[in-house]
């Protein structure tokens, strides 16, 4: 995206946005109680959701099972698994999402779907998804609906030949044409972004938002005008909306 680096991006974003901490609430409540999870992630990265909601659900024990591309993260996911108590074991690919058809994925309880579905066009996307019902008792896909916050993400995906990506709307559309139930439930997020934050941070906030090397000036009051056209400022702080719809397949 820039000479920053992604992962320092991703984590900067992440620090200002309270999405990732109702979605692990959410999906914990969904899983309810009980003794042993075992939880597929597709798409699982670093792990920086996974960990949290490991954290968070009322389980006592949890196999957890990860498939992601990224051979780094994997590797340092693997560490931060084995560090967890509550952790009883786990199995990691590094491999796309596309190739779960040929991998030894194991059945679980659960398999989990967060943001990952909408870098993969509606046909592939489900087809993956279809495979997934296949091995595990419950699905559920967390993804974004299209708004004015992930347009840049949208032709980011539009260049790379991503046709119809799976963002919420597109995705509900796609499972009432296949025939499959869901329930869903929308998740109010939002990014908060101080107007004191500092010049690198928005920066680096701006790069992950827009998917794009930033090519406005690089004063901190062009940066802090960028941020506030995605949002709305007041109080000191810029709001934006970043809402998820949370899907469990029935």
């Amino acid at each position: 995206m820039d000479e920053l680096d992604y992962n320092t991006c991703n984590a900067t974003f992440r620090s200002l946005t309270n999405q990732q901490a109702l979605m692990a609430g959410e999906i914990a409540a969904l899983l309810g109680g009980g003794a042993d999870l075992e939880l597929t992630s597709y798409g699982c990265g670093f792990g920086m959701f996974e960990l949290e909601l490991i954290a968070r659900t009322p389980r006592e024990t949890v196999w957890f099972q990860g498939v992601d591309t990224n051979g780094e993260a994997v590797a340092r996911l693997r560490a931060d698994l084995a560090a967890l108590p509550k952790v009883r074991g786990y199995r990691l690919f590094t491999a796309g999402m596309a190739e779960v058809a040929v991998q030894r994925i194991a059945p679980t309880e659960c398999g989990l779907f967060i943001q990952s579905l909408c870098y993969l066009g509606a046909a592939e996307g489900m087809a993956v998804l279809k495979e997934a019902r296949n091995r595990h008792r419950r699905v559920i896909v967390a993804v974004t609906p299209s708004n004015a916050l992930n347009a840049a993400f949208a032709e980011w995906l539009a260049c790379r030949g991503i046709v119809r990506p799976l963002f919420a709307q597109t995705f509900a559309e796609e499972l009432r044409r296949l025939g499959i139930g869901f329930r869903s439930v929308s998740v109010d997020a939002e990014i908060a972004v101080p107007v004191s934050e500092t010049r690198q941070r928005l920066l680096e906030f701006l790069v992950f938002a827009r998917h794009q090397p930033w090519r406005g000036p690089p004063d901190r009051g062009s940066l802090l005008d960028a941020v506030a056209g995605l949002g709305t400022a007041g109080a000191g702080v810029i709001r934006v909306p970043h809402p998820v719809e949370v899907f469990t397949l029935e």
